[in-house]
């Protein structure tokens, strides 16, 4: 084969393989909260939370601030015939701005200055804590599911920003585009 007909060939298989892979996902375990993707959104208790279900997964976000921490309330059905290991100190925000930042997962006991109750809205605050309790690392039984409130770095003296929250479960990423307010 010349050297001409060897560039030719490998000129066409590049381009080919190159189309196909344009069509595909970059990573077939991503997936993203979109509406092609099936991502709903549901008012619970006045909060817009999104939703996202897979064949092995259901996932609900809401994100909200707190104080100096971003707060994201989570879900989490396990619809797999297996137990799957959850781990909370994995999951982060991610800015979405020119300047890309990560905002990390803050455990509770390294939680500082949250937004104190008033006596009026106390009692309300209390049952709702209660209701949605920090997320710990946890293994999910099969068609179980877990619910908690997780917190994150932020920078409260930023405009509001673009941002994913990233959560990787059991070899599955899913992230839910939302947005930070200050």
């Amino acid at each position: 084969m010349t050297p001409l007909r060897i560039a030719v060939f490998a000129s066409i298989f590049t381009s080919a393989t190159l189309s196909l892979a344009a069509n595909l996902s970059r990573n077939a375990n991503v997936v993203v909260c979109q509406p092609n993707a099936g991502c709903i959104h549901h008012t619970i208790f006045g909060h817009d939370y999104k939703i996202l279900s897979t064949d092995r997964f259901t996932v609900m976000v809401f994100l909200s601030s707190e104080g100096r921490y971003a707060r994201a309330d989570v879900s989490i059905t396990n619809l797999t015939p297996t137990p799957i290991n959850l781990y909370p100190e994995d999951f982060h925000i991610q800015a979405l701005a020119s300047r890309s930042k990560v905002f990390f997962y803050v455990p509770p006991s390294q939680l500082e200055n949250l937004p104190t109750l008033t006596r009026t809205n106390a009692d309300t605050q209390n049952e709702l804590d209660a209701a949605n309790p920090h997320l710990k690392a946890i293994t999910i039984p099969p068609n179980q599911a877990v619910h908690g409130r997780v917190y994150f770095e932020r920078d409260p003296r930023t405009t509001p920003q673009q941002v994913n929250v990233v959560l990787p479960i059991a070899g599955t990423v899913f992230k839910f585009p939302d947005i930070i307010k200050p």
